[in-house]
């Protein structure tokens, strides 16, 4: 079933105007040393810190970087996002960024792990990036 039709099934079978979900308050991200990811973060101009030195994006949203006593990422493999790739590694998280030139150019001038800066077509600009515990992320601009 396409996602088309699983869209029509769907809202045939639990019709409703109006989701009760709002928006995304906040994430939780495995790292392995809470320090060493904000500091990536704030060493790039990724994000800034709460008074009480929680990360806040500009949106209002949180992100929490939680220690874990064995390392793993937030990664994850699909085959339902490139049709030419079966294993896709899949980040859990896009971000959308200003200056994604002046931005892919420091991280990689800085040693960082970034993939190529891609044009998307009508889909934007972006590239991913990985933080020192190997999770994904992609920074995405709108043209």
């Amino acid at each position: 079933m396409n996602k088309l039709e699983l869209k029509r099934e769907l809202e045939s079978k639990y019709p409703h105007s109006q989701a009760r979900l709002k928006k995304i308050e906040c994430v939780y991200i495995p790292v392995t040393n809470t320090a060493v990811t904000k500091e990536f973060f704030m060493k790039h101009g990724l994000i800034t810190l709460s008074p009480k030195g929680n990360v806040n994006l500009p949106s209002g949203q949180g992100i929490f970087f939680l220690e874990t006593k064995e390392k793993q990422s937030s990664n994850f493999m699909t085959h339902d996002w490139d049709e030419n790739n079966e294993e896709h590694e899949m980040e859990s998280i896009c971000f959308e960024v200003t200056q994604i030139d002046d931005l892919y150019r420091q991280m990689r001038d800085d040693g960082a792990r970034v993939s190529e800066l891609k044009d998307n077509g009508g889909c934007g600009r972006g590239f991913h990036f990985f933080d020192p515990d190997g999770n994904k992320y992609t920074a995405w601009q709108d043209i």
